[in-house]
């Protein structure tokens, strides 16, 4: 599924789950270094030092999640990071953000000021 297509709140908790394991977070900052080209699986193994098995399931995991992509080229394969991904999910970690003190303006998303006759 492409970031910028809806996603249900379980697909969403999917990819956080898919960078809440501490080798996939690393893979992930390793290659957000290197970006947008990316990093061929070797050079990843290598400064990460993970074996290629590890590295070749924790890669298919965040690929199945939409957080990497594989491009092959020649006889290597490069990993890059999907920036729409990342983006999607911290506009979803903010979308709500602040709603509750404020109200939200839904046709022009933008918040107006507190309403002064609510009860505390």
């Amino acid at each position: 599924m492409s970031a910028n297509q809806s996603r249900s709140v379980e697909e969403i908790a999917a990819t956080f789950a898919a960078l809440g394991q501490p080798s996939r977070l690393n893979i992930v900052r390793l290659l957000l270094s290197a970006y947008p080209k990316g990093l061929p699986a070797g050079e990843i193994q290598r400064e990460l030092g993970i074996t290629a098995p590890t590295l070749s399931h924790h890669l298919d995991k965040l690929r199945q999640v939409g957080i990497v992509q594989a491009e092959k080229d020649r006889q290597w394969i490069w990993y890059s990071v999907q920036s729409n991904t990342l983006k999607y999910l911290i506009d979803f970690l903010f979308e709500e953000c602040c709603t509750r003190n404020r109200v939200v303006n839904p046709d022009t998303l933008e918040l107006a000021e507190p309403c002064s006759d609510r009860p505390d």
